[in-house]
């Protein structure tokens, strides 16, 4: 089932980019994979928004990885039935795959959960007079929901050759990948 639903998803994934956020879409429309009793996303979001960018700003090598967001765009970019996912719901789904030093291989690319997170590295927050990108193929950081000030939130990060998974936060200034849960009815 999961092959299936892999092979649909890279077939039909172009469809969902660009100015189709808020265009007619259900959220069942979008390649999404169920966890326990949570829907999520199967690849990392890429709608463009003013403080989106691409690793490196390349599109044509890094088009796989999704965007990378500041903080507030990955907030406000989730289509209709979906959202930016809080700690406790990102912990939720890593307990599920037995929790943060257990987890990892099941939720990477190829991962039995078909979850597919990728190592999509990172945008600097770093002020410099060009863009700043830094450890795509050794780590992924993915944004929550959950701020821990004004200027900071948690987000996860995990690192090639590390089997843990690491809830932290940074500047909300720099750029990380998306991943959205379904809403879920009466929350």
């Amino acid at each position: 089932m999961i092959q299936l639903f892999t092979l649909w998803a890279l077939l039909n994934l172009g469809s969902f980019h660009s100015s189709e956020k808020n265009s007619n879409h259900s959220p069942a429309d979008f390649p999404s994979v169920r966890i326990g009793d949570q829907i999520w996303m199967s690849f990392n979001w890429d709608y463009p928004t003013l403080k989106s960018w691409y690793f490196d700003n390349d599109s044509i090598n890094n088009k796989k990885y999704g965007r990378l967001y500041f903080y507030s765009n990955a907030m406000a970019a989730a289509p209709p039935g979906w959202h930016l996912p809080s700690i406790q719901e990102w912990q939720q789904l890593i307990d599920y795959y037995g929790g943060d030093a257990k987890a990892l291989p099941y939720l990477l690319e190829g991962g039995s959960s078909g979850l597919n997170l990728l190592m999509g590295g990172n945008k600097s927050a770093n002020i410099s007079p060009t863009d700043i990108f830094n450890f795509k193929d050794e780590w992924g950081f993915y944004w929550t929901s959950t701020p821990d000030g004004e200027q900071t939130a948690y987000a996860i990060h995990f690192e090639k050759g590390n089997p843990s998974i690491i809830k932290n936060t940074y500047r909300r200034a720099n750029g990380f990948s998306v991943r959205y849960i379904r809403n879920q009815p009466g929350k």
